[in-house]
């Protein structure tokens, strides 16, 4: 069972999709006998005079025959397997998605409302239970993880200076990762997953091909295999997969933290004027001399302390 607290909320344009798929035939397990009733029924409520009373019956119906078709009792049973969400979610609500890119989990935080999930889904998904469990186990993972404490989750991806660069990469990087973690646990538990370990691995493969062949399966089968992954780590793997910071060192090649292109050219950055220094992090807080730029940037932002300096007659 659901706990107190929470509780499952259904879109009323999901309820009269997911009702017309099921009469439609679409989704197996409906008796024409029932289907028959439906229309009846529902035909029965065009003759409410009253629009706002109409549209209640006819989404008063709709949930009925949502319930009686047990999509419900379907939905509240792939819950049960994520029992973080019943302890810490106020609701859990489920709406139409017009498109597979609306289609998704979402955490919203609010301090008198506490903490609620929406998963966006197409009705489309009901047409079978093997489809929306693996969708709905691999959202709902996600959402899961965002509640637990272990997991450390946070909306605000903590990068340095040179992952800010290519962020779009990052958070791509990131998503996959944390995709792995979640269909191997799934896997594990014998839950049904949105993509085989085949498949995660091909990605993986695709997205890390610049890794040794050793370190690339060592690091896939350690996420595929981890029950309790950790934000922070993901986020270390997705921003920094050539350990660039761990080298302490500018590599020749290695894109500069200041403007995220690939640099042979090196600055000694532990001969800049404070006041270069002081200019640079005013842009990359996170920026240390130990991280490196690269001499066109060190070139800009001494030029830019120099203009200042003689911008302010009161600077000695």
């Amino acid at each position: 069972m659901t706990a107190p607290g929470m509780k499952l909320l259904f879109d009323e344009d999901l309820v009269e999709a997911v009702a017309f798929l099921c009469a439609s035939g679409r989704r197996k397990g409906a008796p024409a006998l029932q289907i028959r009733r439906f229309h009846a029924e529902r035909e029965k409520l065009y003759s409410i005079l009253d629009p706002d009373e109409r549209n209640t019956a006819f989404f008063q119906l709709h949930l009925d025959w949502f319930r009686e078709w047990k999509v419900e009792d379907l939905l509240r049973a792939v819950v049960r397997d994520f029992p973080l969400l019943e302890q810490n979610l106020h609701g859990l609500a489920f709406r139409k998605a017009r498109g597979r890119n609306e289609e998704g989990a979402e955490l919203f935080v609010n301090v008198e409302k506490g903490r609620n999930g929406i998963v966006a889904i197409r009705a489309e998904r009901f047409e079978t239970d093997e489809s929306l469990r693996r969708f709905l186990n691999h959202e709902l993972m996600h959402v899961s993880d965002m509640v637990d404490p272990s997991f450390g989750y946070s909306p605000e991806l903590a990068l340095s200076a040179a992952a800010r660069a290519n962020e779009r990469l990052v958070r791509e990087r990131y998503r996959l990762l944390w995709d792995v973690t979640i269909d191997g646990r799934l896997h594990q538990r014998a839950l049904a997953t949105e993509a085989s370990r085949d498949m995660r691995w091909t990605e993986f493969h695709r997205a890390f091909a610049f890794w040794p062949d050793e370190r690339r399966l060592e690091t896939f089968d350690s996420l595929w295999l981890d029950q309790a992954p950790r934000h922070e780590t993901l986020i270390a793997l997705a921003s920094d997969p050539r350990n660039l910071r761990v080298e302490h060192r500018a590599l020749p090649g290695a894109p500069c933290p200041l403007c995220g292109f690939a640099t042979f050219d090196w600055t000694d950055t532990s001969a800049l004027a404070p006041a270069t220094v002081e200019m640079i992090r005013t842009e990359f807080p996170l920026w240390k001399e130990g991280d490196g730029a690269c001499a066109r940037c060190v070139e800009v932002y001494d030029a830019a302390q120099r203009l200042n300096r003689t911008a302010d007659p009161y600077l000695v």
